[in-house]
């Protein structure tokens, strides 16, 4: 027999221990079962308001955000061409056009709006109203005159009734649709558009996407407009049944209730008032009752069964809590010491001691992970990673907060940085926050009736003073964000510091900014004449690149300039550089791919620097190509020269073959054989004639003076004596050697 303690198992104590522990489970076991079984129906009713409910909001969802919002999204981008007046697009032209002289562009656009209706499954026609030219555009047809379009009565109702809304109707050819109307330009007024942009959506293809969406057939979705008429509907309409839903939901009664149309089946009517919906329609669904009659019989099998299975496991539970109770204690003992193993001196405490050790331990853990959670709360504030959440971080209450982001810079640590601000104390009422090695912020509060201004500028002050005494030690570039009057608005404060140290591509990466001071700069960007440089690099005027990027740099540099406007200039200078490469046909030397690359330097001055050498090289290119162009042009001159040296040679003469003037030919002559005109054909004939004297004996030195241009054979004893200190005949009998 085993003994636990002085209980013996099979014996009166333990048998009558057993049966307790049984009837008490009994006990709890049939009032826990009973009270199951009577919140069986009140779960099974409360699951059915709650699941049609949810199946409403997702299938409303699915219509308004999802089905017809694809629409909307496709119609908006297809009207966002008309957003700026500068655009040049097919649509912003016709709608400052009439359709005379503009035939070609209108079937153009036509054909744009079949693929348009073709791309997007379910358009039934895409048309546009042009109120200048009084004409309709559509996907199939031209009118130009909107009497001739059947859609003539709804184009040219009120626009102010349709736009950017869905308008059930139905077509002259019988087709029903929702109609999504736009005005144009994108974005205006209805009373001053200039044209208006309708899509029509066939009902049909709603339906048929709408009912892929029901879980089962017997399921009915029922869609009402803001006039109370039925507008989608999934399955067979039944007269009765719809007229049963509007009565049910005219009658004010609960969103879900029970509903009896037909003498046969209880339904299920759930609907959603217009309150919920984008478009203000109601939804109404019915499910038939018998389809959660056999889900609620089963749940309540498995009660009864889950109550049985329960019994089985409490008399089990009863046998084995009669056992000795140091079984759990000693496995209990034995998973503390797998988590935590108490030191040498620890080895002879008993169970509980060890037990209390492991708490202790886990207590100074818990007590780090939350110094440590602090931190993490801290910084999940500033960067708004729980906007709306409740912070328990010791920041002051009631006070007026501003966040100064801190970027430290060449090798220089966060952490340093605090260590050098906390030995200032210049301010005390300040949270510091380590985002990483490289970044940090600081919270900073203040009364919430003081001046922002003078706390502002004292803070400026401080922050000054830190970056004189840490010169040669740290360094580091800040920005101040905006006051905020509650700690929830903190990752306001801190995106506005953000985009204030973005103006460092003016003031460089060490510099103090405070957002304030940015409120002051200019909103219209400057508007540079870019042509002027685009013809400078063409033409390789190194001179006049020089000049306009002068100027840009002058304009850019005096402050007082929204970044935003800046980085256009920017842009636009740059792709102005990236089209002069692509004309010229530079990419083997400037990649275009590099061109952006440039766009990205750390301030404004390495930036231009960077497009000024760029400019640069590319001048330089063009002004070698011109120079090419030369060569050729004064070598193709002197074959004709070396060819024709018996007749007269003038500059004239080679300026009807090079069609170019004589003075310019005389210039590129000289720049590019570095000898005139004159010199180098007195040379080529000489030389020629002094060949003929050494190696045709048969000339006559009058002969030979014709051959090679000189009409006075007197002239050309003169020239060649000159040139080489004997006379031509001296020179033949000499066997061409010259003294």
């Amino acid at each position: 027999m085993i003994r636990i303690g002085k209980i013996k198992i099979g014996g009166t104590l333990f048998t009558h221990l057993i049966l307790s522990f049984t009837l008490l489970a009994v006990i709890i076991i049939g009032l826990v079962g009973g009270y199951l079984y009577v919140q069986a129906n009140r779960l099974m009713v409360d699951e059915i308001a709650k699941d049609s409910r949810q199946r409403l909001i997702t299938s409303r969802d699915y219509i308004e955000n999802t089905l017809l919002k694809k629409y909307e999204n496709s119609i908006r981008n297809k009207s966002l061409s008309t957003l700026s007046l500068e655009s040049q697009s097919m649509l912003n032209y016709l709608l400052d056009s009439k359709w005379e002289g503009n035939i070609s562009r209108i079937t153009a656009f036509r054909k744009d709006l079949e693929i348009f209706k073709l791309a997007n499954e379910g358009v039934y026609k895409i048309s546009v109203y042009f109120q200048k030219g009084n004409y309709i555009v559509d996907s199939s047809q031209f009118y130009m005159k909107p009497d001739n379009s059947p859609d003539a009565p709804f184009v040219q109702k009120s626009l102010a009734d349709a736009a950017n809304r869905w308008t059930f109707r139905t077509l002259a050819d019988g087709e029903k649709v929702m109609t999504y109307a736009i005005a144009l330009p994108y974005g205006s007024l209805p009373k001053l558009a200039e044209g208006t942009m309708y899509i029509d959506v066939s009902i049909d293809y709603i339906y048929q996407m709408v009912s892929s969406t029901m879980s089962s057939p017997l399921e009915k979705l029922y869609v009402f407009s803001e006039s109370g008429g039925p507008v989608i509907h999934t399955g067979a309409a039944d007269e009765d049944e719809l007229d049963a839903v509007v009565k049910s939901m005219k009658s004010g009664g609960q969103a879900v209730q029970s509903l009896y149309y037909n003498k046969r089946d209880k339904y299920v009517l759930s609907f959603l008032s217009d309150q919920t919906s984008d478009y203000h329609w109601k939804y109404a669904m019915i499910r038939p009752m018998n389809s959660f009659v056999s889900s609620s019989e089963q749940l309540k099998g498995k009660i009864f069964a889950s109550c049985l299975l329960v019994l089985l496991i409490g008399l089990l539970i009863s046998y084995l809590i009669s056992r000795r109770v140091y079984d759990p204690m000693k496995a209990l003992v034995a998973s503390i010491r797998g988590f935590y193993q108490p030191g040498s001196a620890n080895e002879s405490r008993n169970e509980y001691a060890i037990i209390g050790s492991t708490l202790d331990t886990l207590g100074r853990k818990i007590e780090s992970l939350q110094s440590k959670a602090k931190i993490n709360e801290l910084k999940n504030l500033v960067l708004g990673g729980g906007i709306g959440l409740e912070y328990d971080n010791d920041l002051p209450q009631n006070c007026q907060y501003m966040v100064c982001r801190i970027q430290m810079l060449e090798g220089s640590s966060s952490d340093a940085f605090k260590a050098a601000y906390e030995q200032l104390e210049a301010y005390g009422n300040y949270r510091f926050v380590s985002l990483n090695a490289q970044e940090a912020a600081i919270i900073y509060a203040g009364e919430p009736d003081a001046p922002s201004e003078a706390l502002e500028q004292a803070l400026l002050t401080e922050m000054h003073a830190i970056k004189k005494q840490t010169a040669g030690e740290l360094k580091f570039g800040a920005a101040f964000g905006s006051f905020v009057h509650t700690a929830g608005e903190i990752p306001f404060s801190y995106q506005d510091a953000v985009h204030a140290y973005r103006y460092r591509f003016f003031y460089g990466s060490d510099a103090i900014i405070a957002y304030s001071s940015l409120s002051s700069n200019k909103v219209k960007p400057h508007l540079f004449s870019f042509d002027n440089y685009k013809y400078a690099l063409k033409a390789g005027n190194e001179v006049g690149v020089s000049r306009f990027i002068d100027d840009f740099q002058k304009e850019l540099a005096e402050g007082g300039i929204q970044l935003e406007n800046v980085e256009l200039g920017l842009l636009q200078l740059v792709t102005v550089l990236y089209q002069v490469v692509i004309e010229l046909e530079l990419q083997q030397i400037i990649p275009p791919s590099s061109l952006f690359d440039e766009f990205k330097k750390e301030t404004l001055e390495d930036t231009l620097q960077a497009i000024r050498e760029m400019s640069a090289n590319i001048t330089a290119h063009v002004q070698e190509a011109g120079n090419h162009a030369h060569t050729e042009i004064i070598l193709k001159l002197k074959k004709f020269i070396d060819d024709n040296l018996h007749e007269d040679l003038s500059l004239h003469k080679l300026s009807e073959v090079a069609s170019l003037a004589p003075t310019y030919i005389s210039t590129l002559f000289g720049t590019v054989m570095n000898e005139t005109f004159t010199e180098y054909v007195t040379r080529v004939r000489l030389e020629k004639a002094a060949g003929l004297l050494r190696e045709d004996k048969s000339l006559s030195v009058v002969e030979i003076s014709g051959l090679v241009g000189y009409r006075n054979s007197q002239y050309f004893h003169n020239k060649f004596k000159t040139r080489y200190g004997v006379t031509p005949i001296q020179y033949r009998n000499a066997g061409g050697s010259a003294t």
